[in-house]
């Protein structure tokens, strides 16, 4: 069995092109409901200190389970835990027969085994104290599936907030932030989410895409904000297949619902100093307009809807679009009474990164 599964499941921290293209190829959602993203060739290389497993067969993957390292923030110390990134197999994998549930039995046990210890190579036998964390939509079925299999517990909830404007309009308070002050800004938004588990800066920065909002030549408030694009497969019953067809032919729709190539922001790192909440607002609406977008997303842990309150209008976007909850589940491998407790009772830091 050993030497099966030797042969059976390959490791890399660089993506391989069998893997990269499945996930180009991956529907993510349920049967309703079905997208496709259309940057992962290019976000895939930028993943924080990724390790994929994957099936190949004849140079094509069968299936694979990504997952990043990476330091949170857990209560008030810091903890390196393991991000699952891509959970996607191609249905030769998951089709009929003997041989089918004997790749998934050895993928089982193979799973269970670095569940159980947090230890991802092989030669590793210690159990380390730590954790996997994943996001779980509870209408996929065989996502949420692969929670009960292998022990995962639910932890939170989030929903994803949308701000659209059709004409974005320009504020000249609204600029990227400068390399002399992203070290302000990171201790700024460190102390904004400081009750937060799951913070980390790995994708804060990144690709010069952080925006801030300045007052008299002072910053109060700030939000990463990455451009991703994906197409829209199918919209649940007979008003998503309506506005599938229709949403292309009008105009000003379009601009925020594309269904061939929507475009939008993906966020993270929202911050504001107290007092100036409503001044968000104009953060935002600069930000489409300085990135020549029209929506963006922005997710936010249920439980504290700080995000959600704010004083100003969403737009279109998030009138029509559907406001489901979706599971923060985790595997815990030998962690402190404390470490869960805090885990259990904090609310969760949410990256735009992860979720593209």
């Amino acid at each position: 069995m050993e030497n099966r599964l030797a042969n059976l499941i390959q490791h890399a921290t660089v993506a391989p092109q069998s893997v990269i293209d499945l996930l180009k190829n991956t529907l993510i959602g349920t049967e309703g409901s079905l997208y496709q993203l259309l940057d992962t060739e290019f976000k895939i290389h930028l993943l924080d200190h990724p390790h994929f497993f994957y099936i190949e067969r004849n140079n094509k993957a069968l299936g694979t389970i990504t997952i990043c390292e990476r330091n949170v923030s857990l209560g008030k110390t810091e903890k390196q835990v393991l991000y699952i990134r891509y959970f996607a197999f191609d249905s030769a994998f998951q089709g009929s027969g003997n041989k089918a549930r004997d790749r998934n039995s050895i993928f089982d046990q193979h799973w269970k085994k670095i569940f159980n210890t947090g230890s991802l190579s092989e030669s590793e036998v210690e159990i380390k104290s730590t954790l996997f964390w994943a996001y779980i939509d509870p209408q996929n079925f065989r996502s949420f599936n692969m929670n009960e299999r292998f022990g995962f517990e639910t932890i939170g909830k989030f929903r994803t907030i949308a701000f659209s404007r059709f004409h974005p309009k320009f504020s000249k308070d609204v600029s990227v932030v400068l390399t002399n002050e992203k070290e302000e800004v990171l201790e700024m938004i460190r102390n904004f989410y400081r009750q937060y588990s799951f913070f980390s800066d790995a994708h804060l920065f990144d690709q010069n895409n952080f925006f801030v909002l300045k007052a008299n030549g002072k910053i109060v408030a700030g939000i990463q904000a990455n451009p991703a694009k994906f197409r829209i497969v199918s919209l649940p019953g007979i008003g998503g297949k309506i506005a599938l067809r229709i949403f292309p032919k009008l105009p000003f729709l379009k601009k925020i619902v594309n269904p061939e190539e929507n475009k939008f922001l993906a966020t993270e790192g929202l911050f504001w100093l107290n007092g100036y909440e409503n001044q968000v607002e104009n953060l935002l609406n600069g930000v489409l307009y300085l990135t020549k977008h029209h929506s963006m997303m922005i997710w936010e842990d249920t439980s504290v809807q700080r995000i959600r309150k704010l004083p100003l209008k969403w737009g279109t976007l998030q009138k029509i679009k559907k406001d489901n909850e979706i599971n923060i589940v985790v595997k815990e491998v030998n962690l402190a009474a404390m470490e869960l407790d805090i885990l259990r009772n904090t609310p969760k830091y949410l990256s735009g990164f992860d979720m593209t």
